[in-house]
């Protein structure tokens, strides 16, 4: 029977000769030497029932002596007894002698890196806005002096609008996360939900349960809008027509683009980087369409863009469509979007198509996600019958009896 033999007492004579293993020194000091000859003091203690690690530094002729490792040990122990973490107390004196850095320059280089994570233009502006604009306030304060006061003055600026709100504090966490990371701040996040701000900030009102938050035109009302829209020669009332007729979101039409189209076989080609699901999509364009874009096509003034702006090398802005809306129908309320929502009451109200297919013609991809993954089909054909009947619809003459546009 082998018996095990004990751990040398370590002294200042063998601590640089003792081979590989981990060796109590008291006071909960502990040197570790590796396999390949590192060594290295470390101060092993347990917080609030986790036992943390805290090193010392390097156990070599040019680092620490056994008797200064010791003292440090004893005075970590003093902090212990005081309540003090004695790693949180290091990591403040290292920041104190490092200095902290302004908000708005480390947000800055936070989102430079951040966003080429991103596929979506929309939503590396979205970010820009938020770190530039919303968090403006911010950029003058040194990091380790942010406190929830300081995030919640911000927010507070933009709480009604949920969405915002929501996303400026989840990046303004994620910035100061980063900071934390990086020993710049003390370790608590001022932008934490649970435990900072969710008990100061005031209630939201929660977003409406019915699908559809959009406010939409009313189905019955659509042929007399449309002969309203039909008469504006302005381009962003056809931009406005193509975004109807083909269901597609406001950005999709904004930054329609001629090499997208097929104008022989009908079809509007997106890749995974131009849909906000990032999957492919191919739409088919009802024959309203079709005759509009064939049109224009020979008289066209930009190779890129179906839609250009006042440069030709943007597309519209997204805002034109809507000031179109709002212009023709007097109502504030209206939103682009919100024709997605009128077709989809249309196919409901009035037809027997699938629900799948209609779901399908708004690019809404039913299912759980293992439902998905095996849905490669594209239903053109049923998507194309289901489409013409809105379009056909949609740009009937108008009811010598309908007079007014109300709102759904």
């Amino acid at each position: 029977m082998q018996i095990p033999t004990e751990k040398p007492e370590i002294t200042a004579k063998n601590y640089l000769s003792v081979g590989p293993g981990e060796y109590p020194c008291g006071n909960n000091l502990y040197l570790i030497v590796t396999p390949s000859g590192g060594r290295r003091w470390a101060f092993r203690y347990q917080r609030n029932g986790i036992v943390r690690k805290m090193g010392f530094g390097s156990a070599k002729a040019a680092g620490l002596k056994p008797s200064e490792a010791k003292d440090r040990a004893i005075d970590a122990l003093r902090l212990l007894a005081k309540g003090t973490d004695p790693r949180d107390q290091r990591d403040e004196e290292r920041r104190r002698e490092q200095g902290s850095r302004l908000f708005g320059e480390f947000a800055e280089e936070w989102r430079q890196t951040y966003e080429t994570g991103l596929k979506h233009k929309a939503a590396r502006n979205k970010l820009r806005r938020i770190v530039q604009v919303t968090c403006q306030p911010l950029h003058k304060l040194q990091l380790d002096q942010i406190e929830t006061e300081h995030v919640s003055g911000v927010l507070r600026k933009v709480w009604h609008q949920r969405e915002v709100s929501r996303d400026a504090r989840q990046r303004i966490k994620k910035i100061l996360d980063a900071a934390i990371a990086l020993n710049l701040r003390p370790k608590h996040n001022p932008a934490d939900w649970d435990s900072r701000l969710k008990p100061i900030m005031p209630k939201q009102r929660k977003r409406g349960t019915v699908r559809g938050s959009h406010k939409a035109m009313d189905y019955h009302d659509l042929p007399v809008f449309m002969q309203k829209l039909n008469a504006d020669p302005d381009q962003s009332a056809r931009a406005l027509e193509v975004a109807i007729l083909t269901l597609a979101r406001t950005n999709e039409v904004q930054n329609m683009r001629w090499p997208q189209l097929d104008l022989e076989g009908g079809l509007w080609d997106l890749n995974t980087l131009d849909t906000k699901n990032e999957r492919p999509k191919r739409t088919p364009m009802p024959r309203q369409t079709l005759a509009y874009l064939r049109e224009a096509y020979q008289s066209r003034v930009s190779d890129e863009f179906v839609f250009p702006g006042r440069s030709l090398k943007q597309p519209i802005s997204n805002m034109t469509m809507l000031i179109h809306l709002k212009e023709i129908t007097g109502d504030e309320t209206l939103t682009v979007h919100g024709f997605r929502t009128t077709f989809r009451t249309w196919a409901q109200e009035e037809t027997d198509f699938e629900e799948e297919i209609v779901e399908h013609c708004l690019h809404h991809i039913t299912g759980d996600d293992a439902e998905k993954a095996y849905k490669r089909g594209e239903a053109l054909k049923k998507r194309r019958v289901v489409m013409q009947a809105f379009a056909d619809f949609a740009t009937r003459p108008p009811k010598n009896n309908v007079k007014s546009i109300r709102a759904a």
